[in-house]
């Protein structure tokens, strides 16, 4: 929580300094197919996790975006049966463009840095760590004068190397969010 705390007075911050003139908060629920097969084998081959996002509005239609989000997953070893616990944080930063389709109904897309940090706890043993990779969404929205609801698709990728074996974090995405502007 404190991290998202930070990441929210950055990206406010930022926007103050270009004197961005909207701030745009919006919660959401996403969808994950994990890209690493062998998670896909312990934890299943989708996951759902809540999602936080706040933007700054630094010209017409472009904007300073950063978010994040916490997916942990309970699964069984593949070939011991054992239980195991998965988390996964992805916390996001870059700009996003939002352009009008028609009325209140816009067109956005989003590309930037993500951090995501992982914590496995299996046969008595917990590895961690986090590893920055690359984002990338689009998104159709509703937008009112303070309101606004939509959904986006996208993907995400970092990679890392655990004992000796490399491991994909991340995936493709689908997400649903709602949210207000001030």
């Amino acid at each position: 929580m404190k991290k998202a705390l930070i990441l929210f007075l950055l990206v406010w911050g930022a926007g103050t300094v270009f004197g961005a003139d909207h701030l745009i908060v919006s919660a959401g629920w996403t969808y994950l197919r994990p890209a690493d097969s062998g998670y896909r084998g312990v934890y299943g081959d989708s996951a759902f996790y809540p999602e936080v996002e706040a933007g700054v509005r630094l010209s017409r239609g472009l904007y300073l975006m950063g978010g994040f989000g916490t997916l942990t997953k309970n699964g069984e070893t593949e070939d011991l049966g054992l239980p195991a616990k998965s988390t996964q944080r992805f916390f996001s930063a870059g700009l996003g463009y939002l352009a009008t389709i028609s009325g209140g109904l816009k067109f956005k897309v989003e590309a930037g840095a993500v951090d995501i940090g992982y914590k496995e706890e299996a046969l008595e043993t917990t590895v961690s760590g986090s590893s920055l990779g690359w984002q990338g969404k689009i998104g159709i929205l509703w937008q009112g004068k303070i309101a606004l609801a939509g959904v986006d698709l996208g993907y995400m990728s970092a990679s890392d190397t655990v004992e000796g074996l490399k491991i994909k974090l991340g995936g493709a995405r689908a997400g649903i969010f709602i949210g207000f502007r001030i």
